[in-house]
């Protein structure tokens, strides 16, 4: 059996641990840090003291910390709109603003037991609890807390409004809503649908470009064909074909756009589909369309060179558009 207490356990904060969390705190502080390497590592910028921190043992529904025998690694403290205190400015703006929410007012682990998993197990062990509405977190915008917020868009929250608060420091407020399968679903199949309309449209407008470039190809054959071997036949043969092949260029630049930006919509639509497939994984779908997100090998799946060559055909037709201009008007 394993050693207990080598075990990570996460438990009710009590009032025996409020000391080392006081600490743990204080480490993380950023206070007399280095800004930019806090950024990296996060820090902590509210000033709670100890007797803070007694307090919410009490009052806070989430305070947890995160043990290994009798060691604090790191803790969790998070409560109700209806638990704000008074000074808290932005989170009751937000209140106003959004309604009910339990807000994550700290998550802090020791710099010795970083990048172990902790903070996103304290994390899961509140989201996993909370039902009842919106979980969010707010970060410091400036200075930056990069490692913040690059953690908490791993865990699937979103970026919602920004407000500076009387302290001066730009806060981004990140929520968190438990997601609805049936909407998921819903939505995803939605999602799929345009994807597929987009992909449709383009191979339309290529099939489109073909019809239009095979006319104008026939019809630039056919004043070949009657261009006389002098005189003015040979002129207006030669004006004629001029016009065709500059009519020729002006379809290929404007399809080759339309396609260009066809290809673009059509990868924000693959990216949205992505998106709530990432959702679907996570409570035990599989993925179809988007590819595992650390698979380097799989680019091709995430840029088709198809839709590439798809934008460059016109470009090629209109280049040989422009070949036959200067032969024209160079005999």
């Amino acid at each position: 059996m394993a050693d207990q207490g080598s075990r990570l356990r996460i438990v009710r904060a009590r009032a025996e641990h409020v000391p080392a969390v006081a600490e743990l705190a204080r480490t993380r502080s950023l206070e007399g840090q280095d800004v930019e390497s806090a950024g990296r590592e996060g820090f902590l910028v509210s000033r709670y003291t100890q007797e803070t921190y007694g307090e919410r043992v009490t009052t806070a529904e989430h305070f947890h910390v995160a043990l290994k025998g009798d060691e604090v690694l790191g803790f969790v403290l998070a409560y109700s709109d209806e638990r704000l205190t008074p000074d808290e400015w932005l989170n009751h703006r937000v209140k106003a603003e959004l309604g009910a929410f339990l807000v994550v007012k700290q998550v802090c682990v020791a710099r010795a037991a970083a990048r172990q998993g902790i903070a996103t197990q304290l994390y899961q062990h509140v989201l996993g609890q909370w039902v009842s509405s919106p979980v969010i977190a707010v970060i410091v915008a400036e200075p930056a807390n990069l490692a913040s917020t690059a953690f908490h868009r791993r865990l699937g929250f979103e970026a919602l409004t920004e407000l500076t608060p009387p302290d001066g420091l730009p806060r981004r407020v990140w929520v968190w809503r438990r997601p609805r399968e049936a909407m998921l679903h819903a939505q995803y199949a939605v999602a799929v649908d345009l994807y597929k309309h987009e992909d449709t449209t383009n191979w339309n407008k290529l099939n489109n470009f073909f019809y239009i470039t095979a006319a104008l190809a026939a019809a630039t054959g056919f004043a070949f064909g009657n261009n006389q071997d002098q005189g003015h036949g040979k002129a207006l043969a030669d004006n004629l074909v001029v016009v065709i092949s500059v009519i020729g260029l002006g379809s290929s630049v404007a399809f080759s756009q339309m396609l260009r930006w066809g290809r673009r919509y059509l990868h924000a639509r693959k990216g949205a589909v992505a998106e709530i497939e990432q959702s679907i994984v996570w409570h035990g779908g599989h993925r179809v369309i988007s590819s595992e997100p650390s698979a380097s090998q799989d680019h091709w799946l995430r840029q088709s060179p198809t839709s590439m060559i798809m934008v460059l055909l016109p470009v090629l037709v209109g280049l040989c558009w422009i070949a036959v201009i200067i032969c024209v008007l160079g005999s």
